[in-house]
């Protein structure tokens, strides 16, 4: 097994682990794997249907944007893979392509472990589920929203797309 599919599958069972914990809470609204810009940390968050609605008077669009929301299972489950990204980060050579190329492969399974576990019917239809950067420069907002079309609904992805202020068109 390679490297990506090894991230990918461990990444995959995390999601599945913490989503079961998370679901004790109600429906959830949304699920983000949340890295930084060069993906060598990795931490999840979630929000339930309530908590937006709770909030989103005050705060419209709180649903759709990651960083804010307030839920998450054991760090636990998530920390080994984010040492793991750092150590695959570091191993990386200096050419800045290289470097990059790497770098968004390791996005890109983050991305294919959330579709495995959308697909497998972990999340509901109407669950956003984002893989993003919470500082994100253009080239990640791009894979992020990449990921978003892979990821969800359409109608989910016009409504995130708007949210976050991200020209559908242009990724």
């Amino acid at each position: 097994m390679d490297i990506q599919e090894e991230l990918r599958k461990s990444v995959a069972l995390a999601v599945r682990r913490s989503a079961a914990t998370l679901k004790t809470d109600g429906p959830l609204f949304g699920f983000a794997l949340a890295t930084d810009d060069d993906v060598r940390t990795l931490y999840h968050v979630a929000c339930t249907v309530d908590w937006v609605r709770e909030n989103e008077l005050s705060y419209p669009d709180i649903g759709f944007i990651f960083v804010e929301w307030p839920d998450s299972a054991h760090d636990d489950l998530f920390s080994p893979i984010s040492s793991r990204l750092a150590t695959l980060s570091n191993q990386t050579s200096i050419e800045h392509a290289a470097w990059s190329s790497a770098r968004d492969q390791r996005f890109n399974a983050l991305v294919l472990a959330l579709k495995d576990c959308r697909d497998a019917g972990i999340f509901d239809e109407e669950t956003l589920l984002v893989v993003g950067s919470t500082d994100p420069s253009e080239h990640l907002q791009a894979l992020e929203m990449q990921a978003a079309k892979l990821l969800n609904r359409s109608k989910i992805i016009s409504e995130y797309a708007r949210a976050i202020g991200s020209p559908m068109g242009s990724t």
